[in-house]
């Protein structure tokens, strides 16, 4: 028995009703979004959620830096109605339960399927990455957290209620700790001489889980973009100390080439053995 999660990179509106057909017509049983729906704007980011909002899978939508619109707005647009930004459980697939599409962030969700018993814990939103907290107003007002240390004993406390002993981390940044090269899987390609860009409240909670005997399966996240700004390719997937680390923020995810267009998202597959994560490029004649 399996439980399959497709995990869709940074969509920077690259996204249509192609997407929406092929995900629809899919055997995944959740969707992960890492965030940074739209193009920079406030109309893009609510546009991209009212899309996502035609999908029939249970979906997770982790709101990213470019993402600081309204939480009730993009909520709403997401559910077309008031919406709430936390989903308590993932189930297991019910034909005649209605999807549940929601934002996410410093929440627990429950993955159970046979001998399948994973929790996902969902990171702090609008990462910029880096040392510090970054929209520290809006953080406040929408979280409550008011700084990164505050950030990572939410984090912790997730990891602390956690009734599985396998965990699932999603954020819309990584951790950090994976190298400060500026093509290193979250490395900072914007200033010279690089520079680890990564979450460090992330990187706490990980820490955190592994010292209190849980078992890591993966980290996922987006973010840091995997062509880099000096036209190098970051590794989307690395393993180190028994984690899984995955990038998904191939951007443009969305390619045009001269035969076929074809359209990138990563496939999760958990079984009681643990989770395979591969790239994925769906050519667009599939819709």
């Amino acid at each position: 028995m399996t439980f399959n999660i497709a995990i869709i990179g940074d969509l920077h509106s690259h996204w249509d009703d192609i997407d929406v057909v092929q995900f629809n017509r899919s055997a995944y049983d959740l969707l992960l979004f890492t965030g940074d729906l739209g193009g920079g704007t406030r109309e893009s980011s609510l546009r991209m959620a009212k899309s996502l909002a035609q999908l029939s899978k249970d979906t997770l939508v982790m709101p990213g830096n470019h993402d600081t619109v309204s939480i009730a707005e993009l909520a709403a647009e997401l559910s077309h109605r008031s919406g709430s930004n936390a989903l308590a459980a993932v189930r297991s697939g019910s034909a005649a339960t209605p999807a549940a599409i929601r934002l996410c962030g410093f929440s627990s969700h429950r993955i159970v399927r046979d001998a399948i018993d994973v929790t996902l814990i969902t990171g702090r939103p609008h990462s910029l990455g880096g040392p510090e907290l970054a929209y520290p107003e809006h953080m406040a007002r929408e979280y409550r957290i008011d700084s990164l240390e505050a950030s990572q004993r939410r984090l912790a406390a997730l990891v602390d209620r956690a009734e599985s002993d396998r965990l699932l981390f999603f954020s819309h940044n990584g951790p950090v700790g994976l190298g400060d090269a500026p093509d290193a899987m979250w490395g900072c390609d914007f200033r010279p001489g690089g520079g680890d860009w990564g979450d460090p409240d992330l990187r706490g909670a990980i820490d955190y889980a592994l010292a209190q005997g849980r078992e890591v399966l993966a980290v996922i996240g987006g973010h840091m973009h995997l062509r880099t700004r000096c036209n190098r390719e970051r590794p989307w997937l690395q393993h180190h100390q028994g984690v899984s680390y995955v990038n998904a923020a191939r951007v443009p995810r969305i390619a045009v080439g001269e035969v076929d267009t074809h359209r990138h998202h990563l496939a999760a597959t958990l079984t009681s053995q643990g989770i395979e994560v591969r790239e994925v490029f769906v050519p667009q004649t599939c819709a």
